[in-house]
């Protein structure tokens, strides 16, 4: 093969990814790029970084809850530039999210059985998906572990080619950097182990050599990581609650992210958790009949199918043991390519094998699924554009917050600090608009947070509506102990003062 045509086999993914990155462009163009509370934590703690050298969030504490990999790239990036990272996040994002785009198709490219119309179909709803354009129009670390995770994959496959040491400890370092972007990077170390064991082309006493070696590389940043973390606040990751979600609960919300990524649910989904367990089996399915068969057994694609299955048992798993945020698209976004390569990379394989005239039948069949989920995802676009094109994308350089009521009075009033403590149900935003350090209202199930607030003798209460987490105390819980004194009410929230006197006054 010469080398012009070499690089004319990949034109197409790179004519994607430069559409990508226009639209990250073209959805951040109302208000910019979309920040939500853990935007705010990993901006505030780069800033700490670049400044102040300690891994601090906006209160002054170590960040612990996330990993720190984010927000050390990010202040990387800012001792680069000079440059906040509001000013170059949009830009950054549509990068990340091109080379995501090119890196899909260059793979896709070079599968087991290769096909310039699956190809292109594929890439157009990588483009237009909802869950990775959600993604990359936040400040968020998946941006980067998404990227990491088919870096992981390309290296996946050229260590089980050579079994080379050198490529075994870069597939390692990946996988480490992948669990300081976020803990569940652990996953990739599972899916390099889960590879090696399945690898029936190297011996068992080499084969053993490269899943401690690899192990050892893969967890140290993370060791590092939970090691500062018990140094300076006692925890490895955080405060961790127990799980209040079964596995079954959680086994339908992992379906209804299927349902929503697929165009052929109508919601409310009646079994979300069979589309869940159907999504799961036909991946395994596939995965085992190429593992026995021998056929592409290490192929882009069948790799993927070994992530999607390690991470959405790790993701399941994990989420019925300890307290975690609702499975959801965010959550599951490292999911979607794995499963799209994994329930649909076959069809190209077995066009090769079939006569002309089932094979005109199963490509009818695939393009008229193909036309439905782009139209699915289309037709979510247009939704979604409608709102981020007059309002911004959601978050707090939305419109709805950029001009909230509440937040303006806290700003014309920002010495309440210095008269009583704050608490608010959305301190992360309110540090974002003002700059005014606050504290979170307690979460139920932590009673000592809530003792120490009600030993308070007075202080304010800033609620918004649009930031309503049930696991917090709510007004009428704080007033089983403490008197409302004053009430300042808003369209979108409100302002309270609360005292252990009687209650003298509510506007």
């Amino acid at each position: 093969m010469n080398r012009p045509n070499f690089y004319l086999r990949d034109i197409d993914s790179f004519i994607a990814a430069i559409i990508g990155f226009l639209l990250i462009q073209t959805w951040a163009g109302h208000s910019g790029i979309g920040v939500s509370p853990d935007s705010v934590i990993y901006m505030s703690t780069a800033a700490n970084i670049r400044h102040h050298g300690a891994i601090n969030d906006f209160t002054g504490t170590p960040m612990m809850d996330f990993p720190a990999g984010y927000p050390i790239f990010l202040s990387g990036i800012m001792l680069v530039t000079g440059l906040e990272p509001m000013q170059f996040a949009v830009v950054l994002n549509g990068l990340l999210f091109g080379i995501l785009i090119f890196l899909s198709g260059w793979m896709m490219e070079r599968f087991g059985h290769p096909n310039r119309v699956y190809k292109i179909v594929l890439l157009s709803i990588i483009v237009l998906s909802p869950c990775l354009l959600e993604v990359y129009s936040m400040v968020w670390s998946e941006t980067l572990f998404l990227l990491l995770t088919l870096l992981f994959i390309r290296v996946a496959r050229r260590y089980h080619l050579t079994h080379s040491i050198e490529v075994m400890a870069l597939l390692g370092v990946i996988a480490a950097v992948a669990c300081v972007m976020r803990y569940a990077g652990v996953s990739l170390i599972l899916l390099g182990g889960f590879l090696m064991i399945t690898d029936r082309g190297i011996n068992w006493g080499k084969k053993i050599v490269h899943i401690i070696l690899f192990g050892l590389i893969g967890v140290s940043l993370a060791a590092l990581n939970v090691f500062r973390n018990h140094l300076v606040t006692g925890t490895l990751t955080g405060y961790r609650e127990k799980a209040v979600t079964s596995l079954g609960k959680n086994l339908e919300y992992f379906g209804s992210v299927f349902c929503d990524w697929l165009p052929f649910f109508d919601d409310p989904y009646k079994y979300p958790a069979l589309v869940g367990v159907i999504c799961l089996l036909v991946c395994l399915g596939i995965w085992l009949f190429r593992l026995i068969r021998q056929h592409d057994e290490y192929s882009y694609d069948q790799i993927a199918t070994a992530h999607f299955i390690v991470y959405a048992f790790f993701l399941l798993i994990i989420a019925s043991v300890t307290r975690f945020q609702q499975l959801d698209s965010r959550l599951m976004s490292p999911l979607f390519i794995s499963w799209l390569w994994g329930s649909s990379s076959w069809v190209p394989s077995v066009m090769t094998r079939v006569g002309k005239r089932q094979r005109r039948w199963l490509a009818g069949v695939a393009l008229a699924g193909a036309l439905c989920m782009e139209y699915g995802q289309w037709d979510m676009y247009k939704f979604n554009w409608n709102g981020i094109h007059y309002a911004g994308i959601p978050g707090y350089t939305e419109d709805s917050w950029t001009q909230s009521p509440t937040m303006g009075f806290v700003k014309k009033t920002s010495g309440l600090h210095k008269t009583a403590p704050i608490y608010s149900n959305a301190y992360e935003g309110i540090w974002f608009f003002t700059g005014m350090v606050t504290d979170l209202i307690p979460h139920k199930d932590l009673p000592w947070d809530v003792r120490d607030l009600m030993k308070e003798d007075h202080f304010y209460v800033v609620w918004f509506n649009d930031a309503l987490n049930t696991d917090l105390l709510t007004i009428e819980d704080i007033q089983k102990t403490k008197h409302l004194d004053t009430a300042w009410r808003f369209n979108d929230g409100a302002v309270y003062y609360f005292t252990t006197q009687p209650r003298q006054e509510v506007h």
